[in-house]
């Protein structure tokens, strides 16, 4: 898979120029589950940010290779009022872009859910938990338990993989972090009412499995929750980074327009900035 990528020091510029009206949110892509997200208010907030090779150089063995290079450096972030993060594998907890974000911004908060905090050795870690509500700005935050394969949860009861559901200014956006759907979750999310929902769509399977590689929602599986909680977009991820833990998109694409003809979707490029208006 070959990549253009927007030319960093423009995107790092952009997510300070960037206006975004009343009712609306903007948001940019970072690859696999990572985005960061503008309020009307000017607030910016960065969900799950892999912005090193950190994987690859780890374990030179490993098959989770990065097909395209990260679209910003990490400094570039101290522009955020806080970075929220889903669970505590490598791709979504990385510590090497973790470190130097904290150095380039000493005071931002990073959030990360209660049980695995010690593993981000900064004195700006914070522990989310679920239902207990994060405000940062104009943006109110709540922590949503999510089921990667399963719920997980220590012995206080804090559980080890979340979603964020975000509002400001009217507008709600609902990234689940990495899960499966599950009736509770599905029942939660459908007294909430996202505008947006911001998915994976890698599935799983038996050999990914076989391999230690945990399951998320399938496409279909996707496709369907977003049509039972009749939220306006779809923003799917965890599909673009890593050859060997993704379905094909085209395949979200086209099971989208056949089975919810009219039910508006977008697939986001890394470094692409989207503007959603209510």
């Amino acid at each position: 898979m070959a990549f253009i990528l927007r030319d960093a020091q423009q995107l790092a510029q952009e997510l300070t120029r960037t206006e975004v009206p009343a009712q609306g949110l903007a948001i940019w892509s970072l690859g696999q589950a990572g985005l960061i997200i503008k309020n009307h208010a000017g607030d910016v907030l960065a969900i799950d940010p892999y912005l090193s090779n950190a994987i690859e150089r780890n374990h030179p063995d490993t098959e989770f290779v990065r097909n395209f290079p990260p679209v910003l450096p990490p400094q570039a972030l101290s522009v955020c009022d806080l970075v929220l993060i889903s669970h505590f594998h490598d791709d979504h907890l990385d510590l090497e872009t973790l470190e130097p974000l904290a150095a380039a911004a000493p005071d931002l908060p990073i959030w990360l859910p209660a049980p695995d905090i010690a593993r981000l050795p900064l004195s700006n870690a914070r522990a989310a938990k679920t239902g207990l509500r994060i405000d940062a700005g104009h943006f109110s935050i709540l922590p949503v338990a999510a089921a990667h394969s399963d719920y997980e949860r220590d012995a206080e009861g804090n559980d080890r993989y979340l979603g964020y559901f975000i509002s400001s200014d009217g507008v709600s956006l609902w990234h689940s972090g990495d899960t499966l759907v599950t009736p509770e979750l599905r029942a939660q999310m459908q007294k909430l009412r996202p505008h947006i929902n911001v998915l994976p769509i890698n599935g799983g399977d038996y050999a990914r499995l076989k391999r230690g590689i945990m399951p998320n929602m399938s496409f279909r599986d996707a496709a369907d929750l977003h049509h039972a909680l009749d939220s306006d977009l779809l923003l799917p991820c965890h599909y673009d980074l890593f050859s060997c833990n993704r379905d094909n998109p085209a395949w979200f694409v086209d099971d989208m327009l056949t089975r919810y003809p009219g039910k508006k979707f977008h697939l986001l490029m890394p470094g692409e900035r989207f503007i959603y208006l209510r």
